[in-house]
């Protein structure tokens, strides 16, 4: 039997994968598009003005990356870009109203998955794995921050 530290990251790798619908019917570059959507509204929601390095931060991934996926998500109309108004002031990234509908459409995927893999479950044992799940991203978030 696997110990609980291997198969936390047993999940990461398989979710980690698959958390934006790539590879279940969903294109691989349209996952991307969802991570870096999504990471621009996690650091916006935290009131972030979000730079590629920030993204990058968040996304784990070199800022060459980033910049790529950003600038990807912007041909698509899925964010923007906001010069600054003053002399040295940072260019913010947005996420625009067809960004908003990109992770409208795939938060309801995120929740239909959940769904399907807890559907024999009591709704006690699906609230209680949601509350451990959160408990581990804020335990996470507090390291991050250190």
């Amino acid at each position: 039997m696997a110990s609980g530290g291997q198969v936390l990251f047993s999940f990461v790798r398989y979710w980690s994968r698959r958390w934006t619908g790539a590879g279940l019917g969903v294109d691989a570059e349209r996952g991307r598009d969802v991570m870096v959507v999504e990471a621009v509204a996690a650091l916006t929601g935290r009131g972030v003005v979000a730079s590629v390095n920030d993204v990058a931060r968040e996304l784990g991934v070199d800022q060459s990356g980033a910049s790529r996926m950003v600038s990807r998500a912007e041909r698509l109309g899925l964010l923007a870009r906001v010069r600054p108004s003053t002399v040295g002031g940072a260019t913010a990234i947005t996420v625009t109203s067809e960004g908003r509908d990109l992770l409208r459409a795939a938060h309801a995927w995120q929740e239909e998955v959940l769904r399907t893999l807890t559907a024999d479950w009591s709704r006690d044992e699906v609230r209680t794995l949601v509350d451990l799940m959160g408990r581990l991203v804020e335990a996470q978030n507090r390291l991050d921050a250190r």
